[in-house]
């Protein structure tokens, strides 16, 4: 049988000891450096690291690269206090949360807690490979790190199915904050700059999470509804897989539209309800972080790349990925080889 590690406790001090317990009672730590603490699975528990790097006003940042051997299950309890924002690399981590309900946070997408007291289970299946960055620490201290530079337009906790979207890394409306923080998980380099580094990356992870969450929705009239069917959502959540498999030619709206079974403006009103984002954006998006991906974990060439992620020639991958991160490709595989 998997045993189940607890990991609860009121927010600061007890809840920091309830993860230096956790850590260890699975893992070795390694002697700290650059700000990291380095905490290596026991044999018998599986493969990897879980990295700790201490922020200021009591932040974190977790880097997850781990496979666990037979599984792994965490029962927590966390205050309603407690701030989480995590982003799935790869893999697939499934959450199973009393009020919340249960889904799998999966690779690139972006988990944000409520402001609310959470309780329930997080499970890892037996060798599956899970990377992720995390960001946890308390709202409250989440506006003294930022000096009140735009965290009051962060929404409260908000209906309760979108606190669960959300929380379940379903809603689109994160997916923006998913580029700075994979940088984080992807920056390997040891400088005298690089807490100064991952520091900025976490800023602007959070000036991409206050306009997602804050972005107006488009105009709706009677007619296209943002209720979704059933039937509906099924369809919706398969169009990025439909852009993904023919991103070097994509459909037209109006061909995702027939493959739905919907109007085009039912397609774009109900796809903007569910993700948060057009759908365009949700592909470029898609396309442009797998990119940032392959540039630090392959040697392939700048061009290769861009034309495995959808890009007609060299120079249109290098316009779209320069507007979307602030350099070039090649800058970006340089920073964080």
């Amino acid at each position: 049988m998997t045993p189940v590690h607890q990991l609860a406790g009121a927010a600061g001090s007890a809840l920091d000891a309830a993860y230096a317990a956790y850590f260890a009672s699975i893992a070795q730590a390694d002697t700290p450096r650059d700000g990291t603490v380095r905490h290596r699975l026991r044999p018998e528990v599986g493969d990897g690291t879980i990295e700790v790097t201490s922020l200021r006003s009591g932040f974190r940042i977790l880097r997850y690269d781990v496979a666990f051997a037979g599984g792994h299950q965490v029962r927590f309890a966390f205050p309603g206090d407690h701030f989480e924002l995590e982003h799935c690399v790869d893999g697939r981590m499934h959450i199973r949360e009393t009020s919340t309900g249960a889904g799998d946070l999966r690779a690139n997408s972006v988990s944000l807690s409520p402001r609310c007291a959470t309780d329930g289970v997080i499970a890892h299946g037996d060798g599956e490979r899970y990377r992720a960055v995390s960001i946890n620490g308390t709202w409250t201290g989440l506006e003294s790190y930022l000096g009140g530079l735009g965290t009051g337009a962060l929404p409260a906790v908000g209906p309760d199915h979108v606190a669960r979207e959300r929380y379940l890394g379903r809603s689109d409306a994160l997916r923006p904050a998913a580029g700075p923080l994979e940088e984080i998980f992807l920056h390997r380099r040891s400088s005298p700059g690089r807490l100064l580094f991952m520091e900025s990356r976490l800023v602007a992870a959070m000036a991409a999470l206050v306009d997602g969450l804050t972005a107006a929705a488009p105009p709706v009239d009677a007619r296209d509804s943002v209720v979704l069917d059933e039937h509906e959502v099924a369809a919706l959540r398969r169009v990025p897989d439909l852009l993904w498999r023919a991103r070097h030619a994509p459909p037209t709206l109006a061909e995702l539209a027939r493959a739905s079974s919907m109007s085009v403006r039912r397609l774009v009103t109900g796809f903007r309800a569910l993700y948060g984002t057009s759908v365009m954006d949700y592909h470029r998006r898609r396309c442009l972080d797998r990119a940032a991906a392959l540039l630090v974990e392959t040697d392939w060439p700048v061009a290769r790349i861009g034309h495995e992620v959808g890009y007609a020639s060299p120079s249109n991958f290098g316009y779209a990925f320069r507007r979307d991160r602030g350099t070039t490709p090649a800058r970006f595989r340089r920073a964080h080889s």
